[in-house]
Formats: structure tokens, C-alpha cells, sequence
């Protein structure tokens, strides 16, 4: 399995000098496309207006060369919103519409295009013994876990029918997030009930309690994850434009919002609204940046940690509830971050030691306590 590392010097490949091929990589990477898709799309299956890609055939080999049928699951897919921007910035090695995504003409590509490419990636980045189409769609598979996505949308999205296909290769990457429990208080009989014209339900809408310096860095984590519809900030500083409203808002908010995580730099704040939220019925998500890298092998992660990018967990590592763990620190083997406390940017965690409850780690330092 790719690691992140890897994913990120293969997507530096992709996206730099953008030619087809690399487009066509680029979406096996970033949407979990085969390649037998990628290499039936046509420019006019992109659907920019509603930032869909519609998947209605795919291309098999034949003794004349490649034809396209009909794909076993026709489906429409939501881009990503990075890989919308991404393709907007492309469209211009498109002459039409007929063009296919792969040879940026009306010539269908051949198979080995793709190959091709990526083993010139390969050998440029020295990533693994091989790299083909399908090590990007596993990558991507593997981050949609990581990311929360449930199991049934993700076998939508990738064309999978059988639930037990993924759990079966990528079990070890689920992991149990019971604090999704909150999200049942929509179904009280207690819960205010929307008005005649009122939207019902809440969506997937996240809201940061804490618009300073912290506030901003949560918000880069949770749109890089794209899972949330809406995010917006809640700050008593009534210049912080950022804000919404004050602190005490969360409260009347919680209609339109299922998710909240407090975002203060001070772990005494940081606790007494982490308390709030989960009272009010709130899901304190787990938020953890797409290029962290977390060890496969027994690490805890509890509920409301934030994961800055570049941020290293080695095996064997507790981290408790409502902790910050910021931009590329390192913690190492064994070692346990209580609950309410910060490691700083850069700072390392040795080997079995232990960060009690509150503590700040300056950025920059190595911390050690056995």
C-alpha cells in the first residue's frame, strides 16, 4: 500500500507540467477511478457546471485494440473539490468534447499510456519495486477510510458491489469512532422540530469554536478532508471577522450544525467547551490531515484530536481525547499524549514516554519522560 509520502511525490509528478496522461493518472489518485474508466472518459463526461464525473463506460481489450461497453456500474461522482480546481486549470489541452481524457484527442488511448507513465514516475522517485493504475486507486480507498467515509458510499464510489471486497483488503484501516453516537440526538423527541419551510437535519456541517491562530489551521484540516458541507467559526472577539457569532451561539446553532471542536490554543478553555459540546449533543470529530502519517499498528486516537499536516504516529501510541498535535511533530513508539494537551510544531515525543494532561510542548523540542 502507498504510503502518504509516496501519494505526495507521485501527485508533485502529476500536477506538475499537466499533460493528459497525468490528468488520467491524477483522477485513479484523487477518485479511486480504474483504468479501465479513465480510459473510456471523455472531456464531455466531465461535468464541470455540477463538478460531476459521469462513469457510463469502460474500455476492454480486444484483438482489434480497445472498445468501449457499458461500464457494470454507471454512476455519477462528485469531484473533490480539489480535483475540480485542478481540472478546470486543465481544460485547455482539450480541443472538444469527443476528446478522451487520456490522449487529449479522439484517438482512444491504449493501456499501457498509463503504464507507461507511471513507471517513469517510478523510476524518477524511486517509490516501490512497481506502480500501476490500481496502487492509486488502493491509495485512494485507503484515504476515504481514514477520512470517515461510510462503507456502503465508498463501495458506490469506487464501483464496488460487495461490502466484504473492502473489508477484506483494507480492514486494518477502519477503526471504531463511537463518539458518532451524538449524532442520534436528531431523533429525540427533545429536539426542536423545524418549523414549515425549515430545511430538516443539519448535514454534514462542522463548526470551530475559536477563530484565532489555531481556528484557522482546524478549518485547512477539515476542507482538505472535503466531508463537510459548511464550516464556520464561532469567536467572543467581535473584530475576529471570521466569526459568526459569539462563543456562547453554539448552543442555538446546533440545528444547523452536527459537528463542533473547540480550537483554543489554552487547554483549560479547550476542555470547558470540548465538555459544552459534547453536552449539547454535538459529534466532536477526529480531525487528521491527509499527508499525516499514522503507524497501521495499535494507535489510539481519541475523540476531538486534531492532526496538523506532517504530523509522524509511530506504532503503539495513545493519544487521548480534545489533544492538538501540530504541524510535523513526531511521536514516537509507546508513547502517550494525555488528554488536553499540545505538542508544538516539530517538537518529538521519544520512545515510551508519557505527556501528562494539559501540557504544551514548545515547538521545536524533544520531550522526554519515562
Amino acid at each position: 500500500m502507498l504510503t502518504e509520502r509516496q501519494c505526495q511525490q507521485i501527485e508533485k509528478e502529476l500536477t506538475g507540467h499537466p499533460e493528459p496522461r497525468k490528468l488520467g493518472a491524477y483522477l485513479c489518485l484523487n477518485m479511486g477511478l480504474m483504468l479501465s474508466e479513465v480510459c473510456a472518459l471523455r472531456l464531455r463526461d466531465l461535468d464541470m457546471s455540477s463538478g460531476q464525473v459521469n462513469i457510463g463506460s469502460i474500455a476492454v481489450k480486444t484483438q482489434d485494440g480497445l472498445s468501449l461497453m457499458e461500464a457494470d456500474m454507471p454512476r455519477s461522482l462528485p469531484m473533490p473539490p480539489h480535483v475540480r480546481r485542478f481540472i478546470e486549470g486543465c481544460l485547455g489541452l482539450y480541443p472538444g468534447e469527443d476528446c478522451f481524457i487520456m490522449t487529449g484527442t479522439r484517438e482512444a488511448p491504449a493501456f499501457y499510456m498509463m503504464q507507461n507513465l507511471l513507471s517513469a514516475v517510478n523510476k524518477r522517485q524511486g517509490i516501490s519495486a512497481t506502480l500501476s493504475a490500481m496502487d492509486l486507486r488502493n491509495a485512494f480507498i485507503r484515504r476515504c477510510i481514514q477520512a470517515g467515509m461510510d462503507l456502503y458510499t465508498l463501495c458506490y464510489y469506487v464501483g464496488i458491489r460487495q461490502p466484504n471486497v473492502i473489508m477484506k483488503r483494507f480492514g486494518e484501516y477502519f477503526v471504531p469512532r463511537p463518539e458518532t453516537v451524538a449524532a442520534l440526538e436528531r431523533f429525540s423527541i427533545h429536539r426542536r422540530l423545524p418549523e414549515s419551510g425549515e430545511a430538516e437535519g443539519a448535514g454534514m456541517n462542522l463548526l470551530i469554536l475559536g477563530a484565532g491562530s489555531q481556528g484557522p489551521v482546524v478549518k485547512e484540516i477539515a476542507e482538505a478532508l472535503g466531508i463537510f458541507s459548511r464550516i464556520a467559526f464561532l469567536d467572543d472577539d467581535p473584530e475576529n471577522k471570521l466569526a459568526i457569532g459569539p462563543l456562547s451561539a453554539y448552543r442555538e446553532l446546533r440545528g444547523e450544525f452536527t459537528a463542533a471542536i473547540p480550537s483554543f490554543g489554552d487547554s483549560e478553555l479547550r476542555r470547558e467547551y470540548f465538555d459544552k459540546l459534547s453536552q449539547a449533543g454535538y459529534a466532536i470529530p477526529r480531525l487528521i490531515h491527509p499527508s499525516a502519517t499514522i503507524s497501521k499498528s495499535s494507535v489510539s486516537l481519541g475523540v476531538g484530536v486534531v492532526v496538523e499536516a506532517k504530523v509522524i504516529i509511530a506504532n503503539d501510541v495513545t493519544v487521548e481525547d480534545n489533544v492538538i498535535l501540530s504541524a510535523g511533530c513526531v511521536l514516537d513508539r509507546e508513547c502517550v499524549v494525555e488528554a488536553d494537551s499540545h505538542v508544538g510544531c516539530a517538537c518529538t515525543v521519544t520512545r515510551g514516554s508519557r505527556v501528562p494532561r494539559k501540557m504544551r510542548i514548545p515547538a521545536g523540542s524533544v520531550y522526554e519522560n519515562k
